[in-house]
């Protein structure tokens, strides 16, 4: 979506980043992972599934689905 940032490194596979989102350096999102507007994944975090929504920084793994509010 627009304004999403990747960095370098990042594998993203099925799943959905939000407007003007950042996924970090060497970080893993997979399995249908959603992520809301102006999320932010840290650098070398990995999510397994689940929704994330707007306005949140991820700093833990996120190991199985489940909602982060």
């Amino acid at each position: 979506m627009r304004g999403v940032r990747i960095k370098k490194h990042a594998c993203i596979s099925s799943s959905i980043i939000g407007w003007h989102s950042t996924v970090g350096q060497w970080a893993r999102v997979e399995n249908m992972t959603i992520l809301g507007e102006d999320v932010h994944v840290c650098d070398e975090i990995y999510s397994n599934g689940g929704v994330v929504l707007p306005h949140k920084e991820i700093k833990t793994n996120i190991l199985r689905p489940e909602i982060v509010m």
